[in-house]
């Protein structure tokens, strides 16, 4: 089966990515899914095992997550050689909006690797409009 992009979901709620899953799962696309609940094992896999293939992967990142939260996971990868961030998209799923927290909303996206901000709960109205996107 030939992948058109995969997806990593970084989310340190269970049920947030089993339903993020899912979504993926029913949008009938080629996609490789992968799983983590913890930011900083997900950093270690990415830099270990660089996506090679040369297809897109769209990082769906929560940004409050306890051990290594979402800011800091981005200025971890902002520091990863050109050659592994070019595959790579971030779009952050927060519960944090422009209204009720801007500034850190807002400071999310100076970061140049991430594309858009999804707030919670992800719809599939939602993640077609992501999905059209990569």
């Amino acid at each position: 089966m030939n992948m058109e992009f995969s997806f990593i979901i970084i989310d340190d709620s269970e049920l947030d990515c089993f339903v993020t899953q899912k979504f993926l799962e029913l949008s009938n696309r080629n996609l490789a899914i992968k799983t983590f609940q913890n930011a900083k094992h997900a950093l270690e896999i990415i830099r270990e095992n660089p996506n090679e293939d040369n297809f897109p992967t769209m990082i769906l990142l929560d940004l409050q997550m306890p051990f290594m939260n979402g800011f800091e996971f981005v200025e971890e990868f902002e520091k990863f050689p050109a050659e592994i961030k070019k595959n790579y998209r971030i779009a952050i799923l927060t519960i944090l909006s422009p209204t009720n927290n801007p500034t850190d909303v807002y400071k999310i996206l100076t970061y140049k690797t991430v594309n858009s901000i999804i707030e919670k709960p992800l719809t599939k109205e939602k993640l077609l409009s992501l999905l059209s996107q990569v």
